[in-house]
């Protein structure tokens, strides 16, 4: 067996974002809050148990039956890194591509000075780590659980032209400005921020503020812009994300600023009024690449600029979204944080009365769950927020676009006292992203979905859902035709048009990401005549 730690000279290239960057087996090292993997070597030969005491020091046990054997290949070739073991035996005989894949990663996990310089395990307690995982694995993956067949539906919403042109688009935000009636559209291609008018007509454009602009809040004219900083992941330990403040008069932007610099490869930002001293305080999900981070920016009353030196909650990277609410009726905002890139959960910080906070994991997953997102919303109306909880990013778990049966949306009920019950599941390969909002205006709250990572071997792709709820927790699924031609990678929701109802907007990125050899004429097809932009108009009658 080899142990060759020779370092590959090959580029990085593996193309992800924020929330695009979930790596199975990703950050495993940096879960534990250490420079060099702290576990000493063991005298142990069994796979199960090496599994148990090395794969679980971080993250949740996985099973051997999440992944065909191929995949696990692949997974465990990256993994053995973290262990300092570089091990590519096998791998031998994969494509040009695959191999490019796992040079690139080790390149990387070397260059984060993440490879232990001697191995954890001898050669045998390697073969017997893996061969546990590969030998019990199944030939293909499991699929997902059966589910009622979607049904095609052009009544409900309607396509409305409009007038934005981009080509090989590659759309990382839209965002609905129902005050002003406007249509914002970033593109980190062209590096392009455009706004429409709730005909869908061009209204301005700017260069871009940042680069790739990844979420954004409108609060009248006040105008929040988050930029990634650092799109690929190319540059580690080089924090180029920033939070900018423009204001909007009539649409038009002034005034650009930036509040905050230096942010982590940022995914989404919120604020609230942690301390009750009525300034709201700045919250930064810093997604990372090892270097990622959830943190809290203060500021005072007397100044519009934040403090550079943040509270810290977690070092963990991979965090992706987080919102504030109080949870346990104390008069106080809490936290709720989702982290992903391996130690995968929910986790609820609570504000405690001196300023600290207590962590508190609602829920956590294995580590190939790949979340993306979550909503907070009462669906039950019970006086509770619920959380709805999506995961299906496969961009970056390996090379094979491997299909993963837990992918999906969840519900979980709100029990009181921090307990949460998952009550609803809609399997959904890739889902990416969600919008949830009372659609039809029948009273209760449906769900809109799009998938990034959907199986690209059906014929008409299940890349966009509306999940219309008919009774608590039953909902009736459909889709638009139209949006089979397109990738999405943003979803919005939002009264465009003033009619009193949610419009949908879905923004296009044509990147080859998760795209494997048999469906290369089909991503060529689609990123050539797909749209960069679908606005779905609600036409939904209660």
């Amino acid at each position: 067996m080899s142990l060759s730690r020779k370092v590959r000279d090959k580029r990085f290239g593996s193309l992800c974002r924020g929330v695009l960057a979930m790596m199975l087996f990703g950050s495993v090292v940096n879960l534990c809050g250490q420079e060099n993997f702290a576990l000493e070597p063991s005298s142990l030969n069994d796979g199960e148990e090496l599994a148990s005491l090395y794969c679980a020091a971080c993250h949740q046990l996985p099973e051997a039956d999440l992944l065909p054997k191929q995949s696990w290949e692949f997974a465990l070739t990256y993994m053995g890194f973290y262990l300092g073991i570089v091990d590519y035996d096998y791998l031998e005989g994969n494509s040009e591509r695959t191999m490019g894949s796992i040079h690139s990663r080790e390149e990387f996990t070397r260059a984060a000075n993440k490879i232990p310089k001697e191995p954890l395990l001898s050669d045998d307690q390697w073969k017997a780590l893996r061969n546990h995982y590969v030998f019990n694995a199944p030939e293909q993956a499991i699929p997902q659980i059966s589910k009622a067949a979607i049904i095609e539906d052009t009544e409900s919403f309607r396509v409305r032209p409009n007038q934005y042109r981009m080509d090989s688009a590659v759309t990382s935000m839209t965002r609905i400005d129902e005050e002003n009636g406007l249509l914002y559209v970033h593109d980190s291609g062209a590096q392009r921020l455009t706004i429409l008018d709730r005909k869908l007509n061009f209204y301005d454009s700017h260069d871009a503020p940042g680069v790739a602009l990844v979420d954004s809040q409108m609060n009248g004219e006040d105008v929040y812009l988050l930029s990634i900083g650092d799109l690929f992941a190319a540059n580690i330990g080089e924090p180029r994300g920033e939070l900018q403040h423009a204001r909007s008069f009539g649409g038009v932007l002034m005034g650009l600023k930036v509040l905050v610099a230096g942010l982590h490869r940022p995914a989404d930002f919120a604020f609230g009024d942690l301390d009750q001293d009525g300034v709201d305080e700045l919250l930064v999900s810093n997604f990372g690449e090892y270097t990622g981070n959830f943190s809290i920016y203060r500021r005072e009353r007397s100044t519009a600029f934040f403090d550079p030196e943040p509270q810290i909650l977690t070092d963990q990277p991979g965090i992706v979204k987080s919102e504030a609410h109080d949870f346990n009726g104390d008069g106080r905002l809490d936290i709720v944080v989702l982290m992903s890139n391996a130690r995968e959960n929910v986790s609820i910080f609570i504000n405690e009365e001196d300023g600290s906070f207590t962590r508190k994991i609602i829920v956590e997953q294995h580590p190939s769950f790949g979340y993306t997102g979550f909503e907070l919303r009462d669906f039950n109306e019970d006086g509770l927020m619920d959380l709805l909880t999506i995961n299906g990013d496969n961009g970056d778990s390996d090379p094979y676009n491997t299909l993963k049966r837990d992918h999906g949306i969840r519900i979980y009920l709100n029990r009181g006292d921090l307990k949460f019950e998952e009550s609803y599941f809609y399997p959904m390969y890739g889902v990416f992203g969600t919008k949830v909002e009372d659609f039809d205006l029948d009273g209760d709250l449906d769900v809109a979905a799009i998938a990034y990572h959907p199986d690209f071997d059906r014929e008409k792709l299940e890349n966009f859902v509306m999940l219309e709820q008919t009774e608590l927790l039953k909902f009736a699924s459909k889709t638009h035709p139209a949006t089979y031609n397109g990738r999405w990678m943003t979803i919005d929701a939002g009264d465009l048009d003033g009619d009193g109802d949610k419009d949908i907007v879905l923004g296009a990125a044509y990147l080859p990401v998760g795209i494997v050899d048999r469906h290369a004429d089909k991503f060529r097809k689609m990123a050539s005549e797909g749209p960069p932009l679908l606005f779905l108009e609600n036409r939904i009658k209660p």
